[in-house]
């Protein structure tokens, strides 16, 4: 097996490195002592780059956030001879609730910040799932009670919170389509699928809000390939599934999926 050196050589980020280095500390471990073992939360790309880079090491890695379509997730790292499941994975659910008569609706960023108002740092808190007058935050089990304990309001508005013992997220959207583009640039592609205008997709793409497979995407002139995913925040995501040839008006016909 390669040294941790060897796998962390294509690593030119140094946060990305730290990150990546104390997740595969809890590989060899797993490796040595045959138990399982589990990185903190991370976003989609680094979690699917350190799967990538762990393949061909002495153990096997499954990728989970706590449901289905989770976005931020943790490395489960398992002996040799043990697939893995999401059973194992040391993750809570912490079901967050308010009166909605008595408050506006809340919103992703004061879960979050209330939360990490009590001491606790992001790498501990995976996605934040909202729902009517609730919210169910996925959280390291060894920090769920203190959650449950302290966390009494969320910006000014009172609140409930409890742990539960499972949690499904309503099912995706899914909506097959054909489209035609001038290009497969990613604000094209995006433009012809959402129906947003191509310079309000570009505004949102410089404002850090798209992401092709899970990497964050700052250029509108980045270009999309078949089987990319992306990821317009507050629009849904697109699935490239083929590009189909060009029309006679010259322009490319996209086979999609949209997810909202």
């Amino acid at each position: 097996m390669a040294s941790k050196k060897d796998l962390l050589k294509s690593i030119s980020d140094e946060d990305e490195r730290k990150i990546f280095a104390k997740a595969l500390d809890k590989g060899d471990l797993c490796a040595k002592i045959n138990v399982p073992q589990f990185s903190d939360f991370m976003d989609p790309y680094k979690a699917h780059k350190l799967g990538e880079i762990c393949r061909g090491c002495e153990f096997n890695t499954v990728l989970y956030g706590g449901y289905e379509d989770a976005e931020r997730l943790k490395v489960g790292f398992f002996p040799y001879y043990d697939e893995g499941d999401y059973t194992s994975f040391p993750i809570s659910y912490v079901e967050v609730t308010y009166n909605g008569k008595y408050s506006k609706t809340l919103t992703h960023r004061e879960f979050l910040g209330s939360v990490l108002g009590l001491g606790i740092t992001r790498d501990k808190v995976g996605d934040i799932y909202i729902q009517n007058e609730k919210a169910v935050i996925m959280v390291d089990e060894d920090i769920a009670d203190y959650i449950v304990s302290n966390l009494e309001r969320v910006s000014h508005t009172k609140v409930n919170a409890k742990i539960i013992d499972h949690f499904e997220s309503a099912p995706s959207e899914v909506n097959a389509k054909k489209i035609t583009v001038a290009s497969l640039r990613i604000d094209a592609v995006l433009s012809g699928a959402l129906n947003i205008s191509r310079g309000k997709v570009s505004d949102l793409i410089k404002g850090e809000k798209a992401f092709v497979n899970w990497k964050q995407i700052t250029s509108v002139s980045e270009n999309i390939k078949d089987g990319d995913m992306i990821t317009l925040r507050g629009f849904g995501r697109v699935k490239v599934i083929e590009t189909l040839g060009k029309t006679k008006k010259d322009r490319f016909l996209i086979d999609i999926e949209i997810y909202k």
